[in-house]
């Protein structure tokens, strides 16, 4: 009997419609694509449920005949390509014609449609990937695709999407990209009857941005516009005060696509070089138009990645599309570019000879000051040792005294200094330690808080703060709105994406609280993607721990540096922070004289 057989059309459909249909975010990606490439105007989205119950999609492009609406729902069909070298120039949304063989067969669809110079209009419904009924309607010009009970046959698939705020997020988010890219149509998103979303259309970006981004973001950024050799760079990047935690609110578009890219990324951080400070983002959104033969959008299944003929080319000019955006602003000077961030961060290679222009990158990296902080730029010191007051340097030295009280002495940590004001210096017994003063204060604040009660006790702001969130991060606040109470955070929706910040954890006081929660919320929204099962509760401490403790970078005093030492010794786990990187680096006395040659 043979081992490979033909599987059955419906399940094969199933199994392809995986390709496709991910989450009820994939369709509404599909289905408005469609519509915009169905020369739409206006777009409206209803979700129920966050699109697990309901996706219904309307339009009023150019709608279909009968005969094309059986068409659309086989697989194979298409109205975007006729030849293979139709696959080379690609000017539409994709070309999986109207994707929706994969969507019917694991939903159970109704399609309603009509072309603007016919009086009758065609229904047709589909479940599991067959069509059930079709009859002429009446209706509007244009296309309106209803998905109901998405994954209502393959149960395993549905066990495995995220709550309804979750689902909402990741279908909000879409939309909000499909509004950046074609500014020009109209969009509005209802969930559960309550508009989320509503762009005028009239073709301004910024007005789309102050939608999604909010108004005060949206006034801070800074606009893009470079065009040469047959490519436009457009768009809008943030002045460098404005930053996120990652890379999440970095949105790029080739030919009104939207993809991800790592050169794309690449070349706005490079163009920013030394005026971001440490491990913030700008936000972007940058748009690419370039010649179809020139960009392959093959890459990935469903076009989110592509391939540049001359990737190299490209980086260079969207680099400069940037920096000429910073330096129009006062932000920067063309004059005299900043070195490719990879050469500041070199370090000193093995070997006699050093790379050409070494000694200069190194000038640069301990001079160049970050005109936009109080403080160095931790990335632009040298390794230097910033000693201690001379009382406690002498305390370290071996005093004339008997051995038994040295010994004792020893048994005490001294803190000798601080190096590159990122790591302190310490003498324990025989021991050189060098800890990490971000990663010891994260351990000693995580362990206050987790001896603490279930709730923890917060501080009420004396001026409430107004975050503008983007819809996965609305998302993640709403899923973790519980959470975020019990550790202090009193978050009230004022709005669309806008919350107040009315309190925050008692141990965040001393910090900027809107930068804070926009990062505890940007990691929050991480979540939602990610599969891996941990304690929540842990995970939030750990980053509530993360934004209280001091920075690397950060200068302390002797009492300080003495104190977080002592702090971090008497916790349960001094040796790693609560995301489980080191904090301490030990040196014992065999290791320091066998650096020195004398073992």
């Amino acid at each position: 009997m043979a081992e490979i057989r033909i599987l059955p059309e419906s399940l094969a459909n199933r199994i392809a419609a995986g390709e496709v249909v991910e989450r009820p975010a994939s369709v509404v990606k599909e289905l408005v694509e469609n519509s915009l490439d169905a020369g739409a105007r206006r777009v409206e989205v209803v979700l129920r449920d966050g699109g697990k119950k309901l996706i219904e999609v309307r339009d009023d492009g150019a709608g279909m005949t009968q005969e094309d609406a059986v068409l659309a729902v086989q697989r194979f069909a298409t109205s975007k390509i006729t030849e293979a070298d139709d696959l080379d120039a690609i000017n539409t949304m994709g070309f999986r014609g109207e994707a929706l063989p994969s969507i019917g067969a694991v939903s159970q669809t109704k399609i309603t449609t009509r072309r603007h110079d016919e009086a009758e209009g065609t229904a047709l419904l589909i479940e599991g990937g067959e069509i059930t009924d079709l009859r002429v309607v009446g209706c509007a010009p244009g296309t309106t695709v209803q998905v109901a009970n998405l994954f209502y046959n393959t149960p395993a698939r549905r066990k495995f999407l995220g709550t309804t705020a979750t689902e909402r997020g990741h279908c909000l988010d879409w939309c909000s990209r499909l509004a950046l890219a074609r500014p020009e149509v109209a969009y509005q998103v209802t969930h559960n009857d309550a508009v989320a979303l509503n762009t005028p259309g009239a073709g301004d970006l910024r007005s789309v941005l102050a939608v999604v981004y909010g108004s005060q973001t949206a006034r801070q950024l800074l606009p893009v516009d470079l065009q040469v050799r047959g490519l436009r760079i457009s768009g809008f990047v943030s002045a460098p005060q404005v930053t996120r935690a990652t890379r999440r609110h970095q949105l790029f578009f080739v030919n009104r696509r939207f993809v991800r890219s790592r050169m794309l990324s690449h070349a706005l951080t490079e163009a920013y070089g030394m005026l971001l400070p440490a491990g913030k983002q700008p936000v972007a959104v940058v748009s690419l138009e370039i010649d179809p033969s020139q960009v392959d959008p093959n890459v990935h299944p469903t076009k989110i990645e592509v391939r540049f003929s001359n990737q190299g080319e490209i980086h260079s000019l969207v680099q400069q599309a940037v920096e000429a955006a910073l330096a129009e602003a006062g932000y920067r000077s063309l004059t005299q570019p900043a070195p490719p961030r990879a050469a500041r961060e070199a370090e000193l290679p093995t070997g006699r000879f050093a790379p050409p222009g070494f000694d200069e990158l190194g000038q640069v990296k301990r001079l160049r000051v970050n005109p936009l902080f109080d403080q160095v730029d931790e990335r632009d010191e040298g390794l230097e040792v910033h000693a201690a007051p001379a009382g406690l340097a002498e305390a370290a030295a071996p005093q004339a005294a008997d051995e038994g009280a040295r010994a004792l002495a020893a048994e005490e940590p001294t803190v000798l200094g601080q190096l590159s004001a990122t790591y302190i210096v310490v003498q324990h017994g025989k021991d050189l330690l060098l800890v990490d003063q971000h990663r010891s204060a994260e351990r000693v604040i995580f362990e206050r808080l987790i001896a603490q009660p279930r709730r923890i006790a917060r501080q009420l702001l004396a001026v409430p703060v107004t975050l503008e969130l983007a819809p996965e991060e609305a998302a993640a606040v709403e899923d973790y709105r519980e959470l975020l109470g019990e550790m202090g955070f009193e978050l009230e929706q004022f709005g669309g994406g806008s919350y107040i910040l009315r309190s925050v954890p008692a141990q965040l006081t001393h910090g900027n609280p809107q930068e804070i929660m926009q990062g505890i919320i940007a990691e929050l929204a991480e979540w939602q993607s990610s599969s891996e099962m941990m304690d929540r509760r842990e995970a939030m401490l750990a980053t509530v721990s993360c934004h209280a403790a001091v920075k690397a970078g950060q200068r302390l005093s002797a009492e300080e540096m003495q104190q977080l030492v002592a702090d971090l010794l008497q916790t349960q786990t001094p040796a790693t922070c609560p995301h489980g990187d080191p904090v301490i680096v030990t040196m014992d006395a065999g290791q320091i004289s066998r650096k020195f040659h004398r073992s």
